[in-house]
């Protein structure tokens, strides 16, 4: 878990354990970020996304700290080691995979449009994400447990959708709160 260090507007540092690190963590909070969204992302070996995910307007890279695994991008598998840096467009849909015997530690950068977050409670300053549970990468292609998470993570973001859509109208707002990101219902820690 991360830990702010005291400091005026001018800069924030918070230390993380790389090694501790749950699947994805967002350091929006900590480090107070108005202007660029950070992910890091640690997936132990052979483990992956269990769908793919695109964006609305958010541009992202992705750069490889350490181990190796695969980008699926738009149906494309690009190897993926230590040192390489790809960008993504808004609208492909991607998903990452640690190698069957490396973990794969990314960290995820994203170019921010103007009007961002759009809920002030976003846990990620871009929160235009897009899930797609139903289109599964190749690596769990096959595999009915992957396809019965993805429906429960989806019947949890749309019951999610509801309470808020809910708690808005019960305020008198006009129900247009929108969808949690895919990372939202994934582990997340800050």
């Amino acid at each position: 878990m991360a830990s702010p260090t005291p400091s005026e507007d001018s800069f924030t540092k918070v230390h993380f354990d790389f090694d501790q690190l749950p699947l994805l963590t967002s350091p929006r909070h900590s480090l107070k970020l108005r202007g660029v969204a950070l992910g890091l992302l640690h997936l132990p070996a052979n483990q992956g996304y269990t769908f793919t995910h695109s964006h609305a307007e958010q541009e992202e890279v992705y750069i490889v700290v350490e181990g190796a695994g695969w980008l699926w991008a738009d149906d494309e598998l690009i190897p993926l080691e230590r040192g390489d840096v790809v960008r993504v467009s808004p609208q492909t849909r991607r998903a990452l995979r640690a190698a069957d015997q490396v973990p794969l530690f990314v960290v995820c950068t994203g170019g921010v449009p103007a009007g961002y977050p759009k809920s002030a409670n976003a846990r990620y300053l871009i929160d235009d994400g897009i899930p797609h549970y139903d289109d599964v990468p190749p690596w769990y292609a096959d595999d009915p447990a992957i396809a019965e998470r993805n429906a429960n993570l989806q019947a949890r973001m749309l019951k999610a959708q509801q309470k808020r859509e809910k708690k808005d109208a019960e305020k008198g707002g006009h129900g247009n709160a929108s969808p949690p990101s895919y990372t939202q219902l994934s582990q997340i820690s800050e």
